[in-house]
Order: structure tokens, then sequence, then C-alpha cells
């Protein structure tokens, strides 16, 4: 095992892991990721040193914190497989075998323990075959351009466009209706930043771009003030028409969705909100807090707001009141790692590529709003690429990602970067 990897770039940006699994969560459930995340660097240097029982009193302890952190609790298991707790390290992989999630632990050197026994043998006969993929996505373009770290998307209906932003060059690209690809604007002017969420919004003839400091982007520099703000560009020519910087340089955004009435909501270390009409970022206070949000989405209303916190769960927000509370939902469905989360039809549409396989998923809600009542594998276990986000346009989803790594990099890609080096790739998956 390696308890440093992760399986998403957004787990690197948010917590340093991969943490999520919602099984009935109760709306009052009470959860503190942050504190969690710092066992989970202690239980890291313990496995490192070869101390497993530290390892494990650890991620025990992250997991009594966070208890619906799923890599925690795959960590939690290979601690427990390593010191002779068995019966405790099968329960726990029984969990994520009913969730359809693999960590790789059919070739776990840290459960060598449980190689011979029958209900591990059980369990991984179950979880390849519940691995068949779902591929009902097309291809639609491939950006031949090595390690862009693609991130966010946003589809322009109007012109037939879809707008990429590269996280390492904190360059925005668009395509358009032929499919020829160029530069449209950066983000990286303002600064070493990479651009992440964006949102077109026609109605002021704007792509919205979120620029944020991240250790991916060229020239990073980790001893300078971090820097995040919302850009906005002229959808027209690509000049910068809009710029809001957050005051503190402790604040990272990640996305951003457009309300109904123009409001821009911000997901990131804290939700945000820049009102139509104002020239100022405003803190969204929330009733409990939504640690690592991430992708976000928001009913045509504006009533309700939906926040995925990537390694707790859906937050449901009221963007005026700040009343939240934790989406539920049934046992054997998993809410881990949402990067990108999209409103549709009255159902959320998420992206997750925290899990091992990555999925593209339909959940629907209750009238209530209150709890996920079933969800729909759209697209599953497909190797072509790992996804970030997406964009819906009618009945049809774009989503970008990046592809696997190539077996040879060019002499002036830097060593540190090979696992971020894959082509960008944008699909199309149907949502009916």
């Amino acid at each position: 095992m390696s308890p440093v990897r992760t399986s998403c770039l957004k787990s690197i940006f948010l917590t340093g892991v991969c943490s999520l699994l919602l099984t009935s969560l109760p709306s009052s459930a009470q959860t503190d990721a942050a504190a969690a995340q710092d066992h989970f660097r202690v239980g890291t240097e313990a496995y490192r040193d070869g101390d497993y029982e530290g390892f494990t009193a650890s991620f025990e302890s992250a997991v009594a914190l966070n208890p619906f952190s799923l890599y925690a609790r795959y960590n939690l298991a290979c601690g427990y497989a390593r010191t002779g707790r068995d019966a405790k390290a099968l329960k726990i992989l029984q969990e994520l075998v009913a969730a359809r999630v693999d960590f790789g632990m059919a070739a776990e050197a840290d459960l060598e323990s449980l190689r011979s026994n029958p209900e591990f043998i059980r369990l991984v006969d179950t979880l390849e075959q519940s691995m068949q993929p779902v591929l009902v996505s097309q291809h639609r373009f491939k950006l031949d351009e090595l390690g862009l770290i693609p991130e966010g998307i946003a589809y322009d209906a109007h012109l037939g466009r879809i707008f990429l932003g590269s996280m390492r060059s904190g360059e925005i690209f668009v395509i358009d209706d032929a499919g020829q690809v160029s530069k449209f604007a950066t983000v990286s002017n303002e600064g070493k930043l990479a651009a992440i969420g964006m949102s077109v919004d026609r109605n002021r003839n704007i792509l919205w771009v979120v620029g944020s400091s991240f250790f991916l982007a060229k020239q990073f520099d980790a001893e300078a003030p971090a820097r995040a703000g919302i850009f906005g560009f002229d959808l027209d020519n690509g000049d910068l028409t809009r710029k809001y910087m957050a005051e503190d340089a402790m604040t990272t955004f990640n996305d951003v969705v457009v309300g109904a009435t123009g409001d821009l909501y911000i997901s990131g270390s804290e939700l945000s909100v820049v009102r139509n009409g104002r020239d100022e970022i405003e803190a969204i206070r929330t009733g409990m807090p939504v640690f690592g949000s991430n992708g976000i989405a928001v009913r045509p209303d504006g009533e309700r707001i939906f926040v995925s916190s990537y390694p707790v769960g859906i937050a449901a927000i009221h963007p005026e009141t700040g009343e939240s509370y934790w989406l539920e939902a049934p046992e054997e469905v998993s809410l881990y790692g949402i990067d990108g989360l999209y409103w549709y039809e009255g159902d959320l549409v998420a992206v997750q590529n925290g899990v091992q396989p990555w999925r593209l998923v339909r959940l629907q809600l209750n009238d209530e709003e209150t709890a996920v009542t079933h969800a729909r594998l759209i697209e599953f276990a497909n190797d072509d690429m790992t996804p970030t986000t997406g964009a819906i346009v009618g009945g049809l989803i774009h989503f970008v990602g990046q592809g696997p790594q190539p077996d040879l990099l060019p002499a002036h890609f830097p060593d540190a970067m090979a696992e971020f080096s894959g082509e960008t790739i944008v699909m199309t998956a149907p949502l009916n």
C-alpha cells in the first residue's frame, strides 16, 4: 500500500487524500475533516518509518473524526492487517467492495496476511465481477500537448464552443464548432496561477474563470503569498474585463457557477459569492463547516446551492440564510471524491474521480432535496482518461480529463510531473 499516493488531482489540492464514503449520513452528522487530515499526515510518517502500530492508531483517529473518509478507511484496513487484526480489516474491505470501490486490494502488499483467508478470496472475486465497465461516452477532442493538467471546462451554447483550462500554464483554450483549438486567454498574467473552474455567462458575455495558486502551476513559488481570484473574460475577444481577488492569502478558490440572478457562487477553502451588481467577494456563512468544498451547483430558482465537500459529502445550502445540511444516501451509494457537480432536471450529476474506478453518476433526489434516493452510473471504469469536471448542454455532458501517462516523456518535462503528463481529452456522454 502507498498511503501517500492519491487517486486524483483534487485530493492534493484540497485535502491531501481522496477520502469520502457517505453511507446513510444523517443531516445532523458532525465531522472534523480538517483534524482528520492531521492524523492522516502523522500516520503517513509512521508508515514510512515502519511503525505500523502508530500508523494504525493515527488512522483510527482519522476515521473517528471523519467516518466518511473512504481512503482513510482503506488505510485503516491495511493497518489492521499489518497488526494482526484480520477481522477488523475484512469488515472495512467488505464495505468498500459493496460500494464498488477498489484501491488495489487484490495485489496489496499490506494485506498479505489475508491472502489465503476465504472471506478475502470471496471479496476479491466479488470485486472483480463488479468492475465491468459502463462505456457510453464518445471521444470528442484530444489535445496533443502534454502536461496541460486540464481542470475546468465550460460550454458556450450560443457558438458551440468548448473552453478548457490548464492548471499547469494558467491558459484557457477554446475549441470551436469545427474542432479548431486556439488559446483564448490566461490567468497567469495575474501571477503564477492555475486555471481551475470556469463557467459561461451569456447574459453578460463573460467567461468566468477561477485562478488560484497551486503547486502544479509553472514556476510555483511555495514561499510567495498565495493568491486566488475570479476573472471575467469577454467571450468575443478574450479580454479581461472583470477581476475579483480574495483579500486573505490563505483563501483558495476551486469552482464557480452562475446563478439565475447573475450571482457568482464560488467554492474553495470557504464558500463565497459575488452578488450581481457588486464588486466584492463575500463569504457565505453556513450552519456547519463545509471543508474542502469542490464542485458546486445551483438550483434554477437560486433557493439552494449544492456543494461537494471532497472528504465529507454533498452539502445543501440556502445562499441567503446559510441554512445547511448534508445529503443522506443509501448504503450502496458512494458520494466519495466528487469533483464536478451539476444540476440537471432536478437531479445532481457528479464527476467522481476520487474513487477507483472513477465514475460519472446521476444522483436522484427526494422531493425535499434532503437525500439521494438512487444513483445511476453513466460512465464507469473507462481507462482512456481520468476526468475532472464537465459541462452540461441539452441532454449531454462534455467532460474533460487527462489520458494515461505516455511511455516516453519529452526531455524537458520534469520527472516530478510525470504522472500529470497525459494528453487532454474531452468526451461526451448522454445523461438520459
